[in-house]
């Protein structure tokens, strides 16, 4: 049997997907480039995700890892040592692709050879009414391209947040130069590695689509706002403590690990407030109707014809 070339490595860490680790796969398998090859890092999963991966183990490029529960950034790492291919891409357990996400990103780095990572935006979908939002997932203050010097875009992450899709395609050789994911962060430790990689000197760039569909569900770790924000503290520190960075920037660190333990803390003063029902009932139509497209961006409907199927 002739093996096919690998370009792409996806690794998909997965803990407790199996309502969503289906639809996953299947969006890497209708890629327009077939030169990939798909790593799911089951994360110590306590349902049926590794029962329902492996149906799709029969695809020869599909690799199933399981391992006890350690958190997704070593899920991450584990999968990251596994790979073979040129470019290294990353995809939630409930997210997706659209067909020609791997496509894009190829020319986009190929198109810019000195660019270590390329990031792209991702449509929300949020999985109780199947409806696409308006905002993505870079939200109203991303800058509309990647600043090309590592310092300003350093900087920009640190005044800015996290603009960068955690679905981002890296070239392989960046992990032997700036290391992988930080373990320890149980949460926002993608945000520590854009700031490492850019810290260290190497450029981002950014595909101008959107290419990917986030799944915005209430129980996942990122609907817990005050736990990211301590995560997020977290890697504040890291940079004021750690990276080799000027003075100024570590002093902006500082200031945005305090602006946000501030916001954190605030979390423990809200308490709950009654509201009439039909106030919120109004509020609720209202507010569907300004953050929902009446009808999913011709993309999604081309991509996905059925969003409750997915």
């Amino acid at each position: 049997m002739t093996s096919r070339p690998t370009t792409f490595s996806i690794v998909i860490p997965a803990y407790n997907s199996k309502a969503t680790i289906g639809s996953a796969i299947k969006s890497v398998q209708r890629q327009s480039r077939a030169d990939f090859e798909l790593i799911i890092v089951d994360d110590g999963s306590t349902d049926d995700t590794a029962s329902r991966v492996e149906p799709f183990l029969r695809d020869e490029r599909i690799r199933l890892i399981s391992q006890q529960n350690l958190g997704v950034a070593a899920a991450l790492n584990r999968g990251i040592a596994s790979t073979r291919g040129q470019y290294v891409s990353f995809l939630g357990s409930d997210d997706l692709w659209l067909p020609h996400y791997l496509a894009a990103v190829a020319s986009t780095l190929d198109g810019d050879p000195g660019a270590a990572v390329a990031y792209t935006d991702a449509w929300i979908l949020d999985d109780a009414t199947r409806r696409i939002r308006r905002m993505t997932t870079a939200g109203p203050f991303h800058p509309p391209e990647a600043p090309r010097q590592p310092s300003e875009f350093f900087r920009s992450l640190l005044e800015r947040g996290n603009y960068v899709f955690a679905g981002a395609t890296i070239r392989r050789w960046v992990f032997d130069e700036v290391g992988t994911f930080r373990a320890e962060l149980r949460s926002a430790e993608d945000y520590e590695f854009w700031l490492r990689i850019a810290s260290h000197g190497y450029r981002f760039v950014r595909c101008p689509l959107k290419l990917a569909i986030y799944r915005q569900r209430p129980g996942q770790l990122t609907a817990d706002r005050r736990r990211v924000l301590l995560f997020a503290t977290k890697v504040f520190q890291i940079v004021v403590e750690e990276y080799d960075a000027p003075e100024d920037v570590r002093e902006l660190a500082r200031q945005r690990m305090q602006e946000l333990e501030r916001l954190a803390d605030s979390f423990n003063s809200i308490g709950p407030r009654r509201v009439p029902r039909r106030v919120v009932w109004a509020s609720n139509w209202l507010s569907r109707m300004r953050q929902f497209y009446m009808r999913p961006p011709r993309a999604i409907r081309d991509a996905y014809p059925d969003l409750h199927a997915l």
